[in-house]
């Protein structure tokens, strides 16, 4: 799937300004990702039989959130 990016022009929001905010958020999802990988993370805080599930749940969470750091990392790269 090609990606829909954003197009600087006359009319539109300054190259810098965009830029600014993409990577911004870039920076904020980074965050996230060192903030979740910090979370003490134990087989004995879960349910017998619910450890898979969660490590599987866990593993899912990392995945969306760095499809949204590509997302926001791909346009970044387009505007500069």
């Amino acid at each position: 799937m090609n990606p829909i990016l954003p197009i600087v022009h006359l009319n539109g929001t300054l190259r810098e300004s965009l830029c600014l905010d993409y990577d911004n958020a870039r920076i904020a999802v980074d965050d996230a990702i060192k903030a979740i990988t910090n979370i003490e993370f134990n087989a004995r805080d879960y349910a017998r039989g619910d450890w898979n599930s969660a490590v599987a749940e866990r593993k899912q969470i990392f995945q969306k959130l760095e499809e949204v750091r590509d997302y926001l990392m791909a346009r970044a790269i387009h505007l500069s």
